[in-house]
């Protein structure tokens, strides 16, 4: 007999098959509950599991009663397969690309559906067929092709945006696509917008979702390319990044009907009569795209509502995939209720809306729902320097395939959203309008990690002081400063060598400032997003090869930035799991637990102040000892120190004790409290100081390094350390951040009183690699080891 919970899951699984056993993702009569990463990630792998078990022998996705649509069927199932985390060199992935290149395409959205295939394939040997078929559609030569929209009866809009983004694939694998090409169909385009900003079919007065979404890639596509063939250089011979400002209003309009119109459970419309389940799924997977394509996380409406359509979306496919199955199916029409064709278009939905952010675009206006074009932050003439930084980067061995980017509202802004991208680009042009709030907003989003990669250009009359300015107001104590970088620094090394390997001198002139650990801001003075707006996948004759040398160290530089910041750890759009979420209760007992002290000193005692947080939290994890995460800041001089079991000092530059605090700490000490410091990034400066308190707090004795076969070291204390991985600075000569991780034997010294250990020190880096992960600059443990090392610590004291 089951128990009560066994039936109640019972019975919920019943009423899930029940919902979608049924059929059709039609309006649905409930929303769906938020959903995380690892949810959204099991519903990936689902569907790419039912999609595997479909294909046939041959290599081909079939629908039995409809054998025409075969072509379509696997080429779109290889596209959804490849963006879900499949790789070319997978068999199934093989054999599809094998039956997919013996066939000969004849219908606009065949050929534009094989050449987006192929394209992401990226394999060599279809660079031909991509260039014929790339030809095909510009000749006019496909069966539906009109005008250069390349229409196909009453269904233009579908194709169209089928056509453009298929060539705009084949494009960024190097294809060269003629700029009237481009041209016409975005004039084609721009002619059938509606007076409400959205799109309709030809037949019909009414605008709908799927075709805006369609219509807004569409533009969006052919608007990056026409830009990447315009003229480089000014009259004088420089490259041209003084332009007037671009706002692509069509654009705009477009994304502020979907914001007006929004919902992720039917295809909307201004027909009140229209049938929202008809082409409900293309409208998600076009949906994605503009999200994608705009940097956009939100779509916002006229009055000002914003609609987070990624999470948004993923929870209600989420909801209603079939449990059994891993599939979905859609209303019968439009071949929506195929299944394969819907469980294709889902997975792209939730696959490419996970794609990595890789930068994150500082901006003011852009997105809204009211007329922001008087704001001097809401335009800028290089709306697709970002995007090409990312589609570079892709291209680039050891980093994700497809990075994407992000457009953040800082007028609308949270904590979560600067968040998601581990570097955020600001032209100091509109440093000035950061408001106070905004200010704030930043340097949280800097002391949770975050880097701000600040660009000068001739925005701004005088972009040094308008860097020192903003760096002034973030700082206002003065705790950080700008300096120039020299070519020693790790940013002009940590994917690309950038500076002179005979002089040693930077080949790009940067500024950085540091805040505890790390560099959290650089300045570059030079345009660099002008230059990433001119980068083009496809080889222009008439530039000049000093001149792609230009462009490309442009490009490089952000990438070095990028390394340097996020280390190559990339967020992605959702928590990855529930218990990321906002603590609630939790926070309430946290006084009632075991807790550990922080102790501030004169020096820089804030370096690292989440790392031991972090540790705390691990701790919490993996052990039955619960301790309090946020631990107390407390002086020297507070009585409420001999409370505490263990505490814990760190920081990166020098600092000393006065005589009161040092005879209270060495009272602490000796009464059995335990002491744990560490250098952040192995900084010299204070570990000098260090060792000197070591001396004064204990004349006869000195720190002296810990044995291998200390019981800190063992499986009784917690982890087994004899042998852990250490981070070696980058260098010239390190080509992979791989080469320099060796193994060692932890290097950990310590004070004996009465037997036991009081004092505990690490000259290398712990406090850095738990807050940040492995970064470049700083050697040290890494992350994972560091952890290990600093909990073994934590529980070596509270067994004193």
């Amino acid at each position: 007999m089951p128990d009560r919970f066994t039936a109640v899951r019972l019975f919920v699984l019943f009423l899930c098959v029940c919902l979608v056993a049924g059929g059709s993702l039609s309006v649905p009569v409930r929303a769906a509950e938020p959903v995380t990463r690892d949810v959204v990630l099991n519903s990936i792998e689902q569907a790419r599991h039912y999609l595997l078990k479909q294909q046939q022998n041959d290599g081909s996705w079939q629908l039995t009663a409809r054998p025409q649509q075969t072509l379509v069927l696997t080429s779109f199932t290889l596209h959804a397969l490849l963006h879900a985390g499949m790789t070319p060199e997978a068999p199934e992935i093989q054999r599809g690309l094998k039956w997919l290149r013996q066939q000969d395409p004849v219908k606009t959205h065949e050929i534009a559906l094989m050449l987006e295939t192929l394209a992401t394939a990226g394999e060599p040997q279809d660079l031909v067929l991509l260039k014929r078929f790339t030809e095909k559609l510009e000749s006019g030569h496909s069966e539906g092709t009109n005008d250069g929209a390349w229409s196909f009866g009453n269904t233009e809009e579908n194709y169209a945006h089928y056509a453009a983004l298929g060539l705009y694939e084949a494009a960024q694998q190097g294809v060269a696509v003629k700029s009237a090409t481009w041209q016409r169909a975005r004039e084609h385009w721009l002619k059938r917008q509606r007076a409400d900003g959205g799109w309709g079919s030809q037949n019909s007065q009414y605008s709908r979702g799927g075709i805006t979404a369609a219509g807004i890639a569409y533009l969006v596509s052919t608007q990056h390319r026409l830009r990447a063939a315009q003229a480089d250089l000014n009259a004088v011979g420089q490259p041209d990044c003084c332009g007037p400002p671009f706002r692509d209003e069509a654009v705009e309009a477009g994304c502020r009907w979907l914001g007006d119109h929004f919902t992720v459970t039917h295809n909307p419309s201004t027909d009140p009569l229209a049938d929202g389940s008809v082409g409900y799924l293309y409208y998600l997977y076009c949906l994605e795209r503009v999200g994608r394509l705009t940097g956009r996380r939100y779509f916002i409406s006229s009055t000002g509502q914003q609609h987070d359509w990624y999470s948004e979306g993923a929870a209600y496919l989420v909801a209603h995939q079939n449990p059994i199955t891993g599939a979905w199916k859609g209303a019968p029409v439009l071949l929506e209720d195929c299944e394969i064709l819907a469980t294709s278009y889902a997975l792209h939905f939730l696959a490419r809306g996970l794609t990595p952010i890789l930068i994150g675009r500082l901006e003011w206006g852009t997105g809204t729902g009211a007329d922001q074009s008087d704001l001097p932050g809401s335009a800028h003439n290089t709306p697709a320097a970002a995007w090409n930084l990312a589609q570079f980067t892709s291209r680039l061995q050891g980093w994700p395939k497809r990075l994407t980017w992000q457009s953040i509202d800082m007028q609308r802004a949270g904590p979560e959203d600067l968040g998601l991208a581990p570097v955020v680009v600001l032209d100091v042009a509109d440093a000035g309008l950061l408001t106070e709030p905004q200010t704030r907003l930043l340097r949280d989003y800097l002391q949770q990690g975050g880097f701000l990669f600040a660009v000068g250009g001739c925005r701004s009359p005088s972009p040094d002081l308008a860097m020192q300015s903003l760096v002034a107001r973030l700082y206002p104590e003065g705790e950080t400063q700008l300096r120039k970088l020299d070519g020693s620094d790790p940013v002009y090394r940590s994917e690309f060598p950038l500076s002179d390997r005979q002089s040693g001198a930077p080949l790009v002139e940067l500024w950085g400032a540091e805040t505890g650990c790390r560099t959290a801001i650089i300045y570059a003075p030079e345009d660099l997003t002008c230059l990433w707006e001119k980068w083009s996948s496809v080889v222009r004759a008439e530039r000049s090869a000093p001149f792609e040398k230009y462009l490309t160290r442009a490009l490089q530089t952000g990438v070095n930035v990028c390394a340097l910041a996020a280390g190559r750890t990339l967020i992605r759009e959702l928590p990855r799991t529930a218990s990321e979420r906002k603590q609630t209760d939790a926070e309430r007992v946290e006084h009632r637990l075991l807790n550990i002290a922080r102790i501030r000193h004169s020096g820089e005692w804030d370096a690292a102040p989440r790392a031991l947080q972090k540790l705390l939290q691990a701790m919490n994890q993996v052990s039955a000892v619960q301790v309090a995460t946020k631990p107390r800041l407390l002086p020297l001089t507070d009585e409420r120190l001999f409370a505490h079991p263990l505490l814990y000092l760190h920081g990166r530059y020098g600092f000393a004790l006065d005589q009161g605090e040092q005879q209270k700490l060495r009272t602490y000490l000796k009464q059995g409290g335990v002491l744990f410091a560490d250098a952040c990034c192995g900084a010299d400066e204070f570990d000098q100081s260090f060792r000197r308190l070591a001396k004064q707090l204990f004349p006869g004795q000195r720190l002296k390094r810990i044995p291998v076969d200390h019981e800190l070291f063992s499986r009784n204390t917690g982890f087994e350390l004899r042998e852990v991985r250490f981070r070696h600075p980058i260098d010239l000569q390190t080509k992979t951040n791989e080469e320099r991780v060796t193994r060692i034997a932890p290097e950990i010294e310590g004070i004996e009183i009465d037997g036991r250990l009081a004092v505990l020190y690490s000259r290398h880096d712990l406090s850095c690699a738990i807050e940040h992960g492995d970064r470049i600059a700083c050697p040290g443990y890494v992350a994972e080891d560091a952890v290990k090392l600093g909990l073994n610590i934590v529980w070596y004291s509270l067994l004193q």
